[in-house]
């Protein structure tokens, strides 16, 4: 069903407020206001009028969002997808590098960061393709992949892995819920797995070693390479018995021959990354091996939340966070601020604000009443829930280190632009297209 005429329209009068989906909106303004709080106890706090600023300009563009038909979208879909491209690449050439990496554009006093407006562009842009061309076979989900592919590239280059990683959920849960089964997800990602299987467990045997990218680099095979091969192997022979056709065999024996070449290529893979890159996957295995080095992040992240306890120190009481021992508190690290300050009560309470948050946000995705709309919804689900699981993944030591902001709480204008404005997205979605029976 497509969004009914009298309802694609812009929102004319204030009092339509009354008709918002405050169980979409509660939470976000909770997070907000948490997120001040929180930013007023790192130990500069200077952050919060400058995130104050930021909310400004966050607010307007909700606003625009907010006001506009949600068919313009799907319209304009291409423009936003070329535009966006355009912008990755002037960052490459033109935009302002810190800290090794080369992501803002300066557009006066202000730094931009384009690689967090694609996120919504692309969100867009698959929800525009999704609608016209749902999936049904791999063909569709390799044509749909060059979609994402281009910009995943261009933010790898910045370099940016996080943001480039978000993407990749944002695709996959995209595609999941236009048509893709758990088979075809499977198949797409399995190199991926491969590439982490073969860098676990004992060695099997060696194939040899070449130099590459001035490192000496060892070709083997593990146990649990093999044993994951195995499991792939028999899982596409259930799903697909090859019996039937001599194109099944031919292409169970592609995606094998693709495995095991990502799995056997994994050390010159792994000598393609940046040595800050390799060591925070290595310190995330083993953050005690360095902790004065690159483990001093997550080892402080662990002791600030670790001292917290049940309740916590009270509000601008941490002991770690004050003294500065928490690295990238106001940003990356914000969620051990709460764990210091608040405990285990005040993190739960977080917890169930962002759950309360994504819930209420497939809740409109499943209900919504056209299939553009809900494919928006999917793919922002998707995007927050990335970041919200990476983030306080990577701060108890569950996840790398991967810059991923925590949407609402971290300090920055471009994420906190984007996340005001996709949630102003899903209440133009939740206002116009979800059945007025709902509220």
């Amino acid at each position: 069903m497509q969004i009914t005429q009298e309802r694609d329209v812009v929102i004319r009068r204030w009092s339509d407020i009354a008709h918002f989906d405050w169980y979409l909106l509660s939470p976000v303004l909770a997070l907000v206001f948490v997120g001040f709080i929180l930013l007023s106890s790192t130990s500069s706090g200077d952050f919060v009028p400058k995130q104050f600023i930021f909310l400004i300009p966050a607010f307007l563009c909700g606003l625009i969002v907010l006001f506009v038909r949600i068919s313009f979208w799907r319209d304009v879909a291409i423009w936003i997808y070329c535009i966006n491209l355009l912008f990755l690449l002037f960052v490459l050439v033109k935009g302002t590098s810190a800290m090794g990496a080369q992501r803002w554009i300066d557009i006066g006093p202000i730094n931009v960061q384009p690689s967090e407006i694609a996120k919504i562009a692309i969100i867009i842009s698959l929800a525009a393709w999704f609608t016209r061309h749902p999936i049904k076979n791999y063909l569709d989900i390799l044509i749909s992949g060059l979609i994402v592919i281009p910009p995943v590239l261009l933010i790898l280059k910045q370099p940016d892995l996080g943001t480039s990683l978000t993407f990749v959920a944002i695709y996959l849960t995209m595609a999941f819920w236009a048509g893709a089964n758990l088979t075809h997800l499977l198949v797409v990602i399995s190199p991926i797995l491969s590439l982490i299987f073969s860098a676990t467990g004992s060695m099997f045997c060696s194939l040899g070693s070449i130099q590459a990218h001035s490192q000496l680099v060892e070709f083997t095979v593990t146990h649990v390479f093999l044993f994951y091969l195995f499991i792939l192997l028999v899982w596409l022979i259930v799903h697909y018995k090859p019996w039937r056709s001599p194109w099944i065999v031919l292409f169970i024996s592609v995606v094998l021959l693709v495995n095991f070449a990502f799995g056997f290529l994994r050390p010159v893979l792994w000598s393609t990354l940046k040595p800050y890159q390799q060591q925070r996957i290595l310190i995330f295995l083993n953050p005690e091996s360095d902790p004065q080095g690159a483990g001093y992040h997550i080892v402080q992240s662990l002791l600030a939340i670790g001292n917290g306890g049940i309740l916590g120190y009270g509000w601008k009481e941490g002991r770690l966070t004050k003294g500065s021992y928490v690295p990238a508190q106001h940003t990356d690290f914000v969620f051990s601020v709460a764990g210091e300050e608040f405990g285990f009560i005040g993190t739960m309470i977080l917890v169930i604000l962002f759950g309360g948050l994504l819930c209420r946000i497939l809740y409109i995705a499943k209900n919504a009443e056209d299939k553009f709309a809900g494919l928006l919804a999917v793919g922002v689900f998707a995007f927050l829930a990335f970041h919200i699981f990476v983030n306080i993944g990577m701060t108890v030591g569950l996840m790398p280190i991967t810059g991923v902001p925590l949407p609402f709480l971290s300090y920055g204008g471009s994420a906190l632009v984007v996340d005001v404005s996709v949630i102003f997205l899903l209440l133009s979605i939740s206002w116009r297209v979800l059945p007025k029976k709902l509220f």
